[in-house]
């Protein structure tokens, strides 16, 4: 059985949630706050994070700047903000994706299931295939794992990071749009925003810049390509 946890501090929030997924056979785990100091071993174990963004004595973003780097689950905000400078922020901080308050029952269960899914081809993958490293310079991809290393050192990218990253490094000749990156890396129900996609390239770029590389080109007025001299000059 699958293990969700959300995060809310609306009772009835909490309840209609746990309604929507127990109706699915997902087992619901539910916060009203979380504790300080915030520790990452309390958000061990779940195949999915659902969390607000508006919290007393804190809010989402901090806690999933604190716990991402340790815990690879998927997170997803749920939060009444809708502007384009908030959903942008939850992903440049390591969320997988945005969902605003008031959402439709359906719209909740096909997110979270979509999520899910992904989770176990991953999983499926893992299990299948032996490990996998595609060496590209100072750069690994370690195909099985989902991570990437510099020299050794792992970049703690998100899953989306990683998914961009990959494909670009699988067709080093191939020069992607913005529209190609987006339909690999998002799944049919999703609502994010277009623009997501160049805010992941930063914070790559960002994540591989104190190694001396930059694995992506922009091709102006085309998209993004993977850049054979990855070294930074």
């Amino acid at each position: 059985m699958y293990q969700v946890l959300v995060v809310d501090d609306d009772e009835e929030i909490l309840k209609l949630i746990r309604t929507i997924l127990e109706m699915k056979n997902i087992s619901v785990t539910t916060r009203q706050e979380v504790t300080f100091p915030i520790d990452p071993q309390e958000f061990k174990g779940f195949d999915l994070i659902l969390l607000d963004v508006m919290l007393p004595h804190t809010d989402g973003l901090t806690i999933c700047r604190a716990i991402r780097q340790e815990i690879q689950t998927p997170i997803v905000f749920v939060s009444a903000r809708d502007s384009e400078e908030d959903i942008v922020k939850g992903l440049q901080l390591g969320g997988d994706d945005y969902i605003i308050k008031p959402f439709g029952v359906k719209q909740l269960s096909a997110k979270v299931e979509a999520h899910l899914r992904r989770e176990v081809r991953t999983r499926q993958a893992q299990e299948r295939y032996e490990q996998v490293v595609r060496e590209l310079g100072p750069v690994s991809f370690f195909l099985e794992g989902k991570k990437v290393s510099i020299r050794g050192q792992t970049l703690p990218l998100t899953h989306r990071e990683y998914a961009i990253l990959e494909l670009l490094s699988r067709y080093p000749q191939k020069v992607f749009t913005r529209e190609e990156i987006y339909e690999h890396v998002y799944d049919e129900e999703a609502d994010v925003l277009f623009h997501s996609i160049s805010e992941y390239i930063y914070q790559i770029r960002t994540k591989c810049a104190p190694h001396g590389v930059n694995p992506i080109k922009t091709i102006r007025g085309i998209g993004y390509q993977y850049a054979d001299d990855t070294i930074l000059h």
